[in-house]
């Protein structure tokens, strides 16, 4: 579902019951498009983004990752998909706590797996 310029990702129950909430709000909007900000801003916080997937905007935009990492990341996983954090961890010099708690913050997952708690 592509929705104001972003994407949203989600699955199951979640992404269902988010969905409808997106198209209620969106529904009742006023003309000024007031509600359509805030719902903008939900679909950021509810946004989950596979690392094996993601763009190398996605990844830049974390908090604690810069250029240098990304291009690390996006050179390892054109070897083969991560199977999970550690396996990551391993493959990509620099890939450490602040990363990690970036990639938590912005909703990334090695299949399904959210990154380790620091």
């Amino acid at each position: 579902m592509k929705a104001w310029g972003g994407r949203i990702r989600c699955s199951g129950a979640a992404g269902a019951a988010f969905t409808l909430v997106v198209l209620t709000l969106a529904l009742t909007s006023n003309p000024s498009g007031a509600a359509t900000e805030t719902v903008s801003s939900m679909a950021t916080i509810s946004t989950r983004i596979d690392l094996n997937q993601a763009t190398r905007a996605e990844i830049e935009a974390a908090r604690g990752v810069g250029v240098e990492l990304t291009d690390r990341l996006l050179a390892a996983r054109e070897q083969g998909p991560f199977q999970d954090w550690g396996e990551a961890r391993k493959r990509v010099k620099g890939l450490g706590k602040r990363a990690l708690m970036g990639f938590a913050e912005a909703g990334f997952h090695i299949r399904n797996q959210p990154p380790p708690a620091p």
